[in-house]
């Protein structure tokens, strides 16, 4: 039977080989879409990109691409799928874009992207911009207003660019300066002036109120001090000033009893932006001690010295160069004085003028520190042409220093200078006063509650010891005043004052400790007390004295 029955062989040969086909061109579309789909993305600027993680680096893609082509190396173009290899074309203008870069682009956020990686600047650092100096000369003729420390305050450049490349000079880094006290006196105001008054009621002990070394007599005694403090709140200019004066009342010894005072007013009138014109008045009282060189031996009371004089100036600024000029006239005048027996002493022939004459020329080498040369020409004219012990005491004097003032930071600051005074007199039995001198203060803020100063001044005085020309007197003093509470101040002193008269064999030496305290109970209102010992040395007969005096008190001030 099988024999009779047709064969149809072709048939099936042929649908296996159209279903082969078919399989073949499924399997090569699935293989083939990822590829196709990251083309299209990438030649699409608005597809969205490929998840993260997709594919780490072109590089380590296989070169077999499913569809039996080579996939294009990085940095090559695109090949034909018919053409396993093609040559880079001629012109590089025609080169395509690196499809590899567009087609694997990194999410944003990703450490590999390029807003994540930091470009070191290659070559030198630039240079710095051009500035003037701060206190250069033109700066100051333009008229740019400047701070203590140098800075143009406004922020607008009135100066042309500078033409000289110098670097910018950092300047020191200050501390922060200290805030006032919050128990400073109110004041009351008038007008433009604050004026700061008080008054102090205080009660002590003195174990010897006339300074003498034989027939002391302690006493209790009363304080009674006044003060005035004022001080301008203009714009421009300034006035200040800063009046003293105070009563001692022993009750066991009223011989003793015996007043002081002492004040300053100043005065400045900014005449020009450069020129500054400064005057100044000033006074004081004090008592002579029975015992010194200076009075007779059975001197009992305490003669009163009374001086006042007065200063006149200008200062001219040339830029950092200003050059001053003052003159002074101080008048000094001498109590009588009372002898044991009863008599009078006249002490009047003492009496002088001083006329004198001070130049000073400074540089300001930085704005916190400024070197300066001071020179003072000055003439003592006396009242007597001739004194009770026959000499002509009329002399000139000539005294020259070169020193700073400064401000190393906010919290240390001062003057010093040092120099050589003469003073020639009219009596060539007279011997000259001639010497080094050396004067400044220098004041350091270790902490905000605790401030630490030094002094030192050299003085050539008149006398009336007999044979001697003056006395020169040296003093060094150091304090330091701590703010243990708010409102509790403790405070101490060390003075040494060393006195030698010239053409006398007379030299003093006297050393004084002082401890005080101030408790403010109110703004208003200040508890006081002090103790102070002192202790005189003295080559000359019944000179030389010790002395303790205690003292408590009230100040009522405004």
């Amino acid at each position: 039977m099988s024999s009779h029955l047709p064969r149809h062989r072709g048939l099936p040969a042929t649908v296996r080989r159209a279903g082969c086909a078919v399989a073949a061109l499924l399997l090569a579309a699935v293989i083939g879409a990822p590829a196709r789909a990251q083309q299209a993305a990438a030649s699409d600027p608005m597809a969205l990109p490929p998840l993260r993680g997709d594919v780490e680096d072109p590089a380590d893609l296989p070169r077999v691409q499913p569809d039996g082509t080579l996939r294009p190396a990085p940095g090559e173009g695109a090949t034909d799928p018919a053409t396993p290899f093609s040559a880079p074309p001629a012109n590089p203008d025609d080169q395509p874009a690196d499809t590899t870069q567009q087609r694997f682009i990194f999410p944003k956020g990703t450490a590999k992207t390029k807003d994540r990686v930091k470009v070191v600047p290659k070559g030198p650092p630039p240079l710095p911009t051009l500035e003037a100096y701060r206190t250069a000369v033109r700066q100051r003729r333009a008229g740019v207003p400047l701070d203590t420390s140098g800075t143009q305050l406004n922020a607008a450049p009135i100066v042309p660019a500078p033409s000289i490349a110098a670097l910018p000079v950092p300047l020191p880094k200050l501390r922060t300066k200290l805030v006032d006290d919050g128990y400073d006196p109110i004041g009351y105001d008038i007008g433009s002036l604050r004026l700061t008054p008080y008054v102090a009621q205080s009660f002590g002990y003195d174990s010897n109120p006339d300074q003498t070394q034989t027939g002391v007599k302690p006493s209790a005694y009363s304080r009674t001090e006044g003060g005035l403090g004022l001080v301008s709140q203009w714009s421009t200019n300034e006035l200040r000033a800063d009046l003293r004066g105070g009563y001692n009342d022993y009750f066991s010894d009223h011989g003793a009893s015996r007043p002081d005072a002492t004040g300053t007013i100043d005065l400045r009138l900014d005449a020009t932006r450069d020129l500054t014109i400064d005057a100044e008045q000033r006074f004081s009282i004090d008592t002579q001690r029975p015992g010194s060189p200076e009075l007779n031996v059975n001197t009992v009371s305490r003669p009163l010295i009374v001086g006042f004089g007065t200063t006149l100036g200008g200062t001219q600024n040339f830029g950092r160069f200003s050059l001053g000029l003052h003159g002074s006239f101080d008048r000094v005048a001498y109590d009588n004085a009372m002898l044991s027996d009863g008599t009078i002493e006249n002490l009047a022939n003492a009496n002088y003028n001083d006329y004198g004459l001070r130049l000073r020329a400074a540089y300001e080498l930085t704005p916190v520190v400024k070197p300066y040369v001071d020179v003072l020409v000055d003439q003592r004219i006396h009242d007597a042409t001739v004194d009770l012990g026959g000499f002509r005491r009329d002399s000139v004097g000539v005294i020259g220093q070169a020193g700073s003032t400064f401000e190393l930071t906010r919290l240390v600051s001062g003057d010093l200078s040092a120099g050589y005074g003469n003073r020639a007199y009219d009596d060539p039995r007279l011997k000259p006063l001639d010497g080094p001198v050396v004067n400044g203060s220098i004041s350091y803020a270790v902490t905000p509650l605790t401030i630490v100063s030094v002094k030192a001044a050299t003085t050539f005085d008149e006398t009336t010891v007999v044979g001697a020309s003056g006395s020169q007197s040296r003093t060094v003093s150091f304090d330091i005043t701590h703010q243990l509470l708010r409102n509790l101040t403790l405070s101490g002193d060390v003075t040494y004052l060393n006195t030698r008269y010239v053409g006398a064999p007379i030299t003093e030496n006297t050393l004084s400790e002082t401890l005080r305290a101030e408790y403010h109970l109110s703004r208003s209102l200040v508890a006081t007390a002090s103790y102070e010992h002192q202790k005189l040395d003295s080559t000359s007969p019944g000179s030389s004295f010790r002395q303790d005096v205690f003292l408590v008190g009230l100040r009522l001030q405004r």
